[in-house]
């Protein structure tokens, strides 16, 4: 009897190691899927991101040749440039952009696999104004929105990649960007030299920027 309880005591121990051991390694697998999904989300992100902020780069290059005010057609040395411009960009939107984003769609969330899709519509859609060579007054607002787009998209991602805070990269910028405004201005590191000893007066130049007013031309 005695010896029955102890076989029973050494199997109900091998028992529960045995079952600690396969939840430790399905903890770990667990562990390991997650931070590969998390890699793999990550880098797909961010080729994304990076392809789309390129575009939109490569876009406003070609708009450059439009007619600011409509009032102009674009000028015939220039039409060549428009024509090849958008075709090298039809083509990265086709072979690049739109593979990029069935890696994304393939591995997001929902709200982050419908603004990836919007954004690729959006670098679609604005390249009418260059097509039908509008103005550039009505291919702008068109840039700026397409790029708020991308932002809104970029902070989604970060949420699904554990990020909370947001980041705002608004453009035009305002104010004294990219400058801090608690850090010392140009004027105060113009002032510092004052108290060097030994140095040289303050040319015009600089006596004008640390007063407030931009150098004589």
């Amino acid at each position: 009897m005695a010896g029955g309880i102890a076989l029973a005591g050494t199997l109900a121990g091998v028992s529960l190691s045995t079952w600690f051991a396969r939840r430790s390694e399905a903890e770990r697998l667990r562990e390991q899927d997650a931070r590969r999904w998390l890699s793999d989300r990550r880098t797909s992100y961010a080729t994304f991101l990076v392809l789309a902020e390129s575009m939109l780069r490569e876009i406003d290059g070609v708009a450059v040749f439009l007619s600011y005010d409509g009032r102009k057609g674009v000028p015939e040395e220039d039409e060549e440039l428009r024509k090849d411009g958008l075709t090298t960009y039809f083509m990265r939107w086709d072979d690049e952009l739109q593979p990029a984003l069935v890696d994304v769609q393939l591995l997001a969330g929902a709200q982050v696999a419908d603004l990836a899709d919007r954004v690729t519509g959006a670098l679609m859609e604005i390249t009418a104004v260059i097509e039908t060579e509008g103005a550039f007054t009505d291919f702008y607002p068109q840039w700026f929105r397409a790029r708020d787009l991308l932002g809104v998209l970029r902070n989604a991602m970060r949420g699904e990649l554990g990020l909370v805070e947001t980041v705002d990269a608004e453009l035009p910028r305002s104010g004294n960007w990219p400058w801090l405004s608690d850090r010392p201005t140009e004027e105060e590191y113009i002032r510092r030299q004052t108290a060097i000893p030994g140095r040289h007066p303050l040319t015009e130049r600089e006596v004008e920027r640390l007063h407030g007013r931009g150098p004589t031309p």
